[in-house]
């Protein structure tokens, strides 16, 4: 003898179509911010966290987005360095925003100016690229902001925008 049994369940439809409408919803924020964090806009890597611009025969390498309290590296090449060396403008703003850790090679002098920290090296008799490894680490939080002209042997850059995130 089989009986019939169910369960009397009351099934309000509108509310699970909110339901599933609110989850899509979700789904698609998680894809955004999954695509976001592949472009590198979370700092850490993909192909817009960092900034390159060409300076006459250098080339700067500096982060787009950083995260805070997380090293980074700021790259300097240089095709032909000049026969009296090299000389590294980096902003006072940037100065107050990133601690400059490590400089490889050694740079032979640094003086402060009201531009910011200009740092010199000496160069080789050697023809061939030379670079320059800042790592720097950021202090502080910081919402898109302009950093300042960097230099590279009196070739200056346009004002870089830079992101510090949590």
């Amino acid at each position: 003898m089989a009986s019939e049994s169910s369960i009397d369940i009351n099934v309000d439809p509108q509310l699970q179509e909110r339901h599933w409408f609110l989850s899509r919803i979700v789904w698609l924020v998680m894809l955004a911010l999954v695509l976001i964090a592949i472009l590198g806009l979370t700092g850490s890597g993909g192909t817009l966290s960092r900034q390159q611009v060409v300076l006459g025969s250098a080339e700067l390498d500096i982060p787009r987005v950083g995260r805070w309290s997380a090293t980074d590296h700021l790259t300097v090449k240089v095709d032909q360095p000049a026969s009296n060396g090299m000389e590294i403008l980096l902003p006072a703003k940037f100065g107050e925003i990133f601690t400059v850790e490590a400089v490889s090679p050694r740079p032979s002098s640094v003086t402060a100016t009201p531009e910011g920290h200009l740092y010199a090296f000496e160069s080789s008799a050697d023809r061939g690229e030379r670079s320059v490894v800042f790592s720097i680490r950021p202090s502080q939080i910081l919402l898109p902001s302009h950093m300042g002209r960097f230099e590279v042997n009196g070739a200056r850059t346009a004002d870089l925008p830079i992101v510090v995130l949590p």
